[in-house]
């Protein structure tokens, strides 16, 4: 049987601000972090995208974090609060690289 979000354990969260360029179709935007996990993260957008907006994402923090690369969908979007953003594919390596980073970060705070 499958798990909804709501079932599932959340991801460690690591408070993080990386500059992340996405693009939703053709629209490209730049925008930064509040936290990042290696499930998902949450974005600060000045544009709102609806939850099941579908992104490709490509972030990274030289030489802590290398360039990842991932697809994810909203999951939520609120005014004030950011964009959630979960995962939908992310290759093995990125995924491994993200957790190295969020789990190797003693100055951030998780949450």
């Amino acid at each position: 049987m499958a798990t909804t979000s709501e079932e599932r354990p959340r991801a460690p969260r690591l408070i993080a601000i990386l500059t992340v360029a996405l693009s939703e179709g053709t629209a490209h935007y730049v925008v930064d972090t509040e936290n990042v996990s290696d499930a998902g993260l949450c974005l600060c957008p000045r544009k709102l995208f609806p939850a099941g907006t579908q992104l490709h994402l490509v972030f990274g923090q030289p030489p802590e974090l290398t360039e990842v690369s991932a697809h994810g969908i909203v999951r939520w979007s609120r005014d004030g609060k950011g964009v959630g953003v979960e995962f939908t594919s992310i290759s093995a390596d990125d995924r491994q690289a993200l957790l190295r980073f969020v789990s190797s970060q003693r100055q951030g705070e998780l949450v």
